[in-house]
């Protein structure tokens, strides 16, 4: 599916004696240089191909996407060549931290200062920055000279002492602090209790260092409870349903793969789900619950679809159809508008509604060609694994290559002229199993 990716012409690419030639990668919003890597011809054609940054890695002597088991992956948006022809820079969307450490890039160490040009730098006419915003920069700068403490070590820090001592130490600590935080909040005196505060936000972003947790690890879990969820209980992941037996491993697959954030308003999906899928089955026998839960294993695993509504969609993207008894305003109400009308999309309303099948058809795929990316990748995903269970469905042949053929014609456009890499990627996967 890159076809539909602009590229031109590679001349003059030069690699090294090794076979490799060297990636700068720069964020294509704000400028800033990420990290550096290197590529050889095989990983650069892999990035042209899936549009994510994909190097070689001279120590495994293998390929590997960055962010491959970390999720934080950059989606390239422009490749550029040096006037030499011997050095790449990749322009890219970070999704999450560049650096392993859980800094935003690799280069975070600074080894020279010129205090007079950096003055001009400060100087020089910038928006004005809220409070907000001026903390959060603070905070950035702590947990940079943080880490650059654990990798250095130098003598005579109090952080150097941390980080020899190690994480019983760290822990002991903390909980010092949070000790006295109590004490002071009890008290009267306000600057103590800020400073016991500060004292505690200290040593907390120490044990991030540690644990190699980012203050973007943290904004994606706090991102996910501030849509509403602080109104609501503690979150309750245990199931009111019972599940088929068949559905518990790729339950505990999805869930295992997902930010803790996302399991109670996912587990009410699945309770949702099961409920409107009882006692249904597939063609080869097994309970229908085992589908939606494959479609959003591959939406998750594969195409990277991850944000809450990506993957309560996929989940129930087959209930309004199977079940009459569940409706859209159910849906509105449980999980909201944006599931609710992505879910309505990816269902043959005819079935409920009374219009002819041949006019309803034609209704629901040109919804999906109006649809969002992320809708049409969900449906691409669906695709896929009714695909791939064909061969087990008891469908004649002629059958089969109706479906086939269908899929050839009303899903497979879905992607063309798209630059969003994750649909792309779904179709990429739908066209691999057409043609196996």
């Amino acid at each position: 599916m890159s076809d539909f990716t602009e590229q031109a012409p590679v001349e003059g690419l030069k690699f090294d004696s090794s076979g490799l030639i060297p990636c700068v990668m720069q964020d294509a919003r704000t400028g800033d240089v990420l990290t550096l890597a290197w590529m050889n011809l095989a990983a650069f054609r892999k990035t042209l191909e899936t549009g994510l940054v994909t190097f070689w890695s001279r120590s495994r002597k293998q390929l590997w996407v960055k962010g491959e088991s970390s999720g934080n992956t950059m989606r390239v948006a422009e490749l550029k060549l040096d006037c030499d022809g011997d050095a790449l820079v990749a322009r890219v969307l970070p999704d999450g931290p560049a650096c392993h450490t859980g800094e935003g890039d690799c280069f975070f160490q600074t080894v020279f200062k010129n205090k007079a040009v950096l003055g001009e730098i400060e100087q020089a006419d910038q928006p004005a920055l809220g409070w907000g915003a001026r903390f959060g920069a603070l905070m950035d700068e702590v947990r940079t000279l943080l880490q650059e403490r654990k990798t250095k070590l130098p003598e005579g820090s109090y952080s150097t002492y941390l980080f020899t001592k190690g994480l019983d130490k760290i822990l002991k600590k903390l909980g010092e602090e949070a000790t006295e935080t109590i004490i002071a909040a009890k008290g009267e005196k306000r600057s103590e209790l800020v400073g016991e505060m500060c004292d505690l936000v200290f040593h907390l972003m120490v044990l991030m260092v540690q644990k190699d947790i980012s203050f973007e690890d943290i904004r994606r879990v706090m991102e996910t409870r501030h849509r509403g969820d602080d109104a609501k209980p503690a979150p309750d992941t245990e199931l009111k349903v019972s599940r088929p037996p068949e559905c518990e491993p790729l339950e505990k697959r999805l869930l295992n793969q997902l930010e803790p954030g996302l399991h109670r308003d996912v587990t009410r999906a699945l309770e949702l789900m099961y409920r409107a899928h009882a006692g249904q089955t597939r063609d080869g026998g097994l309970p229908y619950a085992t589908h939606p839960l494959e479609v959003a294993l591959i939406a998750v695993e594969n195409v990277k679809l991850r944000e809450r509504d990506e993957v309560i969609t996929a989940l129930l993207h087959d209930v309004l159809e199977d079940d009459m008894n569940t409706t859209p305003a159910q849906l509105s109400q449980s999980f909201g508008d944006n599931v609710s009308g992505a879910v309505v999309l990816l269902t043959k309303m005819y079935k409920r509604d009374g219009t002819p099948k041949e006019l309803g058809l034609e209704r629901y795929y040109e919804g999906l060609r109006r649809a969002p990316g992320w809708i049409k990748a969900v449906k691409m995903c669906d695709r896929v694994h009714n695909l791939r269970c064909l061969p087990s469905s008891g469908r004649s042949a002629e059958e089969i290559e109706k479906y086939r053929k269908e899929t050839r014609a009303n899903l497979l456009p879905l992607a063309a002229s798209s630059m969003d890499q994750r649909l792309l990627k779904a179709g990429d996967l739908l066209l691999k199993e057409l043609y196996k």
